[in-house]
């Protein structure tokens, strides 16, 4: 299992426009990405942060999406700034003691 946080932020665009085009039709793709067990969508509007934090069933699984034609048109948005991607494994067994896992 694997975890990945992106950030990006955002610009020339309101959050009522960035809801509008970037999460309503972007969501319904995400969850039927192939090995993405979930996405929690992050916003600090003050600090003009956005992203995601995904879990993945294995690293194959995020690498696969990082080059994908999805991201590929994500980043490529005028509005989305300053992307960045960092991930981790995952400690399975500390995870499931403190309810992050099943």
């Amino acid at each position: 299992m694997h975890a990945q946080i992106i950030t990006y932020q955002l610009s020339g665009i309101s959050q009522a426009e960035y809801l509008e085009k970037m999460v309503e039709p972007d969501a319904p793709i995400l969850a039927n990405v192939k090995g993405l067990i979930s996405k929690v969508w992050l916003a600090d509007e003050e600090k003009n942060i956005f992203g995601g934090f995904y879990l993945w069933e294995s690293k194959t699984a995020m690498e696969d999406f990082m080059h994908s034609d999805l991201v590929k048109a994500v980043i490529s948005r005028p509005y989305v700034k300053n992307v960045s991607s960092a991930d981790y494994e995952v400690n399975q067994k500390a995870s499931k003691i403190t309810h992050a896992l099943k």
